[in-house]
């Protein structure tokens, strides 16, 4: 009884030595991923292939990120465990263009998956089930919540470079008369010399290339619908690439060959997620690196 007592105290001891040994691992582990965060020095915008519909993802050098859209269903949440380290939990913002299905469902499964500590959107949404659960789990989240008005600009937390700036909707829009559509919120995000445009599903663009100058880089609005894009929106943008996001093979043919054809007509490097997948966009600031899925 001895020689068995003695025994299982003996394994016992070595689970213990491994449990331990493990916790260190894991802890080394975690700790080492939040110091290959911090060293980052570069922006990186992820334009998320979720079939018909948007969803991008930027993490900034400073560990701030930003999630503009959430594309059609849950699909958004294997991608964020793609892009986010295991540990994290918390999205910083969270940018809704409108409250179409495409561009919303995914966000109901992020707002029960994930903390959302600021969410900007229009405040306009239409009386259906998916857009009741939304402002239900808006409420719920306790999120800082902006309702977005042109010219408002937000720093993503202390790095002065970099900010978020909204486009549209024009401050004091009329909700009633306009589509969804019509009153996408459109977001320029900027760091250092470089920017982002997001464009959500605007019928034309003209009005919001005139108030963003100028960007790097365009995500195309409504998955390049021919009436989302305009020869007078890209003259004055010039985009140095463009980012469609639309599924394979989608019943509404979308990209248009006459966006395809003006895209390449202004020479701006064209990138689809239906044919590339996953698209990254990385920038120190200064130079643009692109990465794609396939």
């Amino acid at each position: 009884m001895i020689a068995i007592k003695h025994d299982l105290e003996n394994k016992n001891n070595k689970w213990a030595k491994w449990v331990v040994l493990g916790l260190v691992f894991v802890n080394l582990f975690v700790w080492l991923a939040v110091w290959w965060n911090a060293q980052r020095r570069d922006l990186e915008v992820t334009f998320f292939d979720v079939g018909q519909g948007d969803a991008a993802f930027a993490q900034l050098p400073n560990g701030v990120q930003v999630l503009f859209d959430g594309g059609p269903d849950a699909g958004v949440l294997e991608k964020l465990g793609q892009a986010m380290p295991f540990y994290d939990r918390d999205i910083d913002w969270v940018v809704l263009s409108h409250t179409d299905r495409d561009h919303l469902a995914g966000l109901i499964s992020v707002l029960k998956n994930y903390r959302v500590r600021n969410i900007i959107w229009s405040g306009i949404s239409d009386e259906d089930a998916e857009d009741t659960e939304w402002n239900r789990l808006v409420a719920q989240e306790g999120a800082d919540v902006v309702l977005a008005s042109f010219g408002e600009k937000f720093a993503l937390g202390n790095a002065q470079d970099c900010f978020l700036e909204i486009l549209s909707p024009a401050a004091g829009a009329p909700a009633s008369g306009q589509s969804q559509n019509e009153l996408s919120v459109a977001v320029k995000l900027t760091y250092g010399a470089r920017s982002f445009l997001f464009t959500g599903d605007a019928p034309d663009g003209a009005d919001t290339a005139r108030l963003a100058g100028n960007a790097d880089i365009l995500k195309v609005a409504h998955h390049g619908s021919k009436y989302s894009t305009s020869g007078a929106f890209l003259a004055n943008l010039l985009p140095a690439a463009a980012v469609i996001s639309a599924g394979r093979n989608n019943s509404y043919g979308h990209p248009s060959p006459q966006v395809l054809e003006m895209l390449s007509k202004y020479d701006i490097k064209t990138l689809r997620t239906d044919q590339n997948g996953d698209i990254s966009i990385r920038t120190n600031g200064e130079s643009l690196f692109v990465k794609t899925e396939k």
